[in-house]
């Protein structure tokens, strides 16, 4: 399967080192205007693959022209002015970005999984969407699939367990009003509350809205040390580019163009979907609580105002 990466930025480099990591992935080309750096970059990797001396796939740098073939397109190209953690303040600049690259990327491949990494990621996912043509399911934002990991971590954390023993998914949203589906928690097949009541013999009470604010000021904390994020982006990209390469059909919440799911009509949003070679291939609906879902259609109006600004719906 062969894939491309449009932007050589903190993210876009990132992914295109991990994902030489992802089975399956036979070639990638990163793709940029400054030829001279993304040569470089290639190149520098190239080197590396001769020093590790194990397969890794065939790396390749060029225009957009160089997207042709490819199976999947993961776009990172976003505005270089970056003031704050408020993705939203860079909704302008980078829809006008995301509608000039991909006007020419369609006169090369129409056919691509295209997978955004680029905020504000849910309208910048619309914008993609728009702008190509293709079926809504083939265009995947990365999603709330971060936030949930940050949220299983401390809850792991907490209850002093392997991250993988703890199971939930966080939806709406990719940015401040992100919703944790906290009645879907599931400790080794429990609820949050009976595996606490098995630990401690009570029942115990939680706060749900620290729960929430918890993954939030996490991404917060490391925006504002690093300056970016890019290692966490960049896994949860390349976990979705793997679940397509080979069909898992494993269940992550990304946001796609939703079409009456939820009772939502032609917005992006973060949902629990299956995915495989087709990208998004089925969305099975989560039952909320009251309070969840009245978080999560919220979070949707969010969305649907930043994208009317825009001129997206």
């Amino acid at each position: 399967m062969k894939a491309a990466i449009i932007g050589a930025g903190n993210v876009g480099k990132t992914i295109f080192h991990d994902l030489q990591r992802v089975r399956m992935i036979e070639e990638i080309t990163l793709v940029g205007r400054s030829l001279d750096k993304i040569r470089a970059e290639v190149e520098d990797a190239r080197d590396a693959a001769v020093v590790r001396e194990e397969y890794g796939p065939r790396l390749h740098y060029g225009g957009y022209e160089a997207t042709a073939g490819a199976d999947i397109i993961i776009f990172t190209a976003g505005s270089s002015k970056v003031v704050s953690s408020d993705r939203m303040a860079m909704l302008h600049d980078n829809v006008a970005i995301a509608r000039e690259i991909f006007s020419e990327v369609v006169r090369y491949n129409e056919d691509a999984i295209i997978i955004n990494a680029t905020n504000p990621l849910d309208p910048i996912t619309m914008k993609i969407q728009q702008v190509t043509g293709q079926d809504p399911r083939k265009v995947i934002g990365s999603g709330t699939l971060l936030e949930t990991a940050r949220l299983v971590r401390y809850i792991a954390e907490l209850l002093d367990l392997s991250d993988r023993s703890v199971h939930m998914s966080v939806v709406g949203e990719h940015g401040a009003s992100a919703v944790a589906l906290l009645s879907t928690v599931r400790v080794l097949g429990m609820t949050l509350q009976e595996y606490l009541a098995s630990v401690t013999g009570e029942s115990l009470p939680l706060n749900a809205e620290k729960l929430n604010e918890t993954f939030k000021k996490e991404a917060f904390r490391i925006f504002h040390g690093k300056g970016y994020t890019s290692t966490g982006v960049s896994a949860t990209v390349c976990r979705i580019a793997a679940a397509i390469a080979a069909d898992s059909r494993e269940i992550f919440p990304v946001s796609t163009v939703l079409q009456g799911e939820y009772g939502v009509q032609g917005v992006a949003v973060s949902v629990p979907s299956v995915i495989g070679r087709s990208g998004v291939e089925d969305i099975r609906e989560v039952v909320m609580s009251d309070e969840e879902n009245a978080a999560f259609l919220s979070s949707v109006d969010i969305i649907r105002k930043a994208a009317l600004t825009e001129g997206l719906l």
